[in-house]
């Protein structure tokens, strides 16, 4: 008895010894990042920056080790390949932010500071490749400090149709007055001058407080949507509600929407509203509907259905903040707190007039883009979907740092399958490439780029 006393004692003490360490490495990691950050304001200032000399010569990406995996019981491989080079994250569990496209068979990447470059279409055999950079006039449009450190604030999603590029991001209105716009220009491979698109006649400070009860009612940045696609001659745009609730439902402002703007004239029509942080979209053509993904608070991430045939004046609502599937941050089940009268989460959304999701996840998954798949992908003749999650280190759960793939019975309008696929880092941007029938993402955690393609 003494001596299994005596071990575990010595087992305890060895668990605090560890925990004291790992605090101490999370700690100094912190102020590294600190200290990085400060340095790199102050390069700003002096108009030194930091990424034209990193980039100067291109990003440079290396192969990692291939992954394996099963979908639907096919085999896939997952390859990766990792940067350096990329140094700003716009979420503290990441390591580097960005986002893709694929346009003429080269791959489009735009950091989330704004770097632009790109890569002819690069196969599976390859060890390294290199994206060159392309400048442009970004720094001359965005000027505020945040927008160019590892922050909340930065670029959301990039778009290239015809021959144009578009850029979701964080537009500074004023002084902390923010909201999510779009810029534009024509692509070109040396230099891309830009020129806004579209912006909202309405911003958000970061100083007001919706409710003066809680830190967490002051504005969020990164509930701010920002996906951006195209359908019919319209660009479709997923906007957050910056953490102002109610926002989401009133028609007369733009966030917590999803917007549709007209490619010719601008004219803006909203198609759904209550919505809490839609990062993901996608649009079926045989369904004629769009899919959406959207953050959820604790707990309540949802794929939400969009149906495009709805008579013009009609606006699809799925409810947030008076109905979902999660809790709020600060749940105390106080009735007399405000928060609970204006922004109730009740656990319906059709009783209350509302549009029930498609699919909610509880727990969260830190749900971002979602992509429709050629049916070769899978081998399936039901409409298939990648869905890409983040997810927070400090608190992993099943789902999280993972590819999610559903299988939708049109007939029956509902997903009659579905498996997680642990690929174990978050998946910022996803996107499908039909002439090469792969799937394309960046990895945050991983300060990577994952090609995943069917093998035999």
């Amino acid at each position: 008895m003494f001596f299994l006393s005596l071990t575990a004692k010595n087992i305890k003490q060895n668990l605090d010894s560890k925990s004291d360490q790992i605090e101490f490495l999370k700690k100094n990691l912190e102020n590294k990042k600190k200290q990085i950050k400060n340095i790199h304001s102050k390069l700003n200032k002096k108009n030194i920056i930091v990424e034209n000399l990193i980039f100067e010569d291109g990003i440079k990406f290396e192969k990692k080790d291939d992954k394996y995996f099963k979908i639907k019981k096919n085999n896939f491989i997952l390859k990766e390949f990792y940067s350096n080079d990329i140094i700003f994250a716009k979420h503290p569990d990441a390591s580097s932010s960005a986002y893709l496209d694929y346009y003429d068979n080269k791959i489009f990447l735009v950091t989330a500071t704004g770097q632009i470059s790109y890569s002819d279409f690069f196969n599976f055999s390859i060890d390294e490749f290199t994206f060159n950079n392309i400048k442009s006039n970004i720094r001359e449009l965005i000027k505020y400090d945040e927008f160019y450190n590892s922050s909340q604030f930065g670029i959301k999603d990039i778009l290239i149709h015809k021959n144009k590029i578009y850029v979701s991001y964080i537009k500074e209105h004023y002084k902390d007055c923010f909201s999510t716009s779009i810029l534009f220009g024509k692509l070109n491979n040396s230099l891309i001058n830009f020129e806004e698109f579209y912006s909202p006649n309405s911003c958000v400070n970061k100083n007001d407080k919706f409710f003066d009860s809680s830190r967490y009612d002051k504005m969020v940045v990164h509930q701010s949507g920002g996906r951006i696609i195209v359908v019919d001659n319209k660009l479709i745009f997923s906007t957050g509600e910056f953490r102002l609730r109610t926002l989401a439902q009133d028609s007369k402002n733009d966030f917590g929407k999803i917007i549709s703007i007209d490619l010719t004239n601008k004219e803006k029509k909203i198609i759904s509203m209550g919505h809490r942080n839609p990062q993901g979209l996608y649009f079926s053509e045989d369904l004629n509907s769009f899919f959406s993904t959207e953050h959820g608070p604790n707990g309540g991430d949802e794929i939400n259905l969009i149906n495009n045939e709805l008579e013009e004046k009609q606006i699809q609502n799925f409810g947030w903040p008076i109905s979902s599937y999660g809790r709020h941050y600060h749940d105390n089940n106080n009735d007399k707190d405000p928060r609970y009268k204006l922004s109730p989460l009740n656990k319906s959304h059709y009783k209350y007039g509302f549009t029930e999701p498609l699919k909610y996840f509880d727990p969260s998954v830190g749900i971002s883009q979602i992509i429709g798949l050629d049916n070769e992908f899978v081998n399936s003749n039901n409409y298939n979907f990648l869905v890409g999650t983040m997810g927070s280190a400090k608190k992993l759960k099943d789902g999280m740092i993972s590819l999610f793939y559903f299988e939708y019975d049109k007939l029956n309008k509902k997903i009659i399958s579905s498996e997680f696929i642990p690929i174990k880092s978050r998946v910022r941007d996803l996107i499908y490439i039909n002439d090469h029938n792969v799937s394309l993402m960046y990895l945050e955690n991983n300060n990577s780029i994952g090609l995943l393609k069917k093998v035999n």
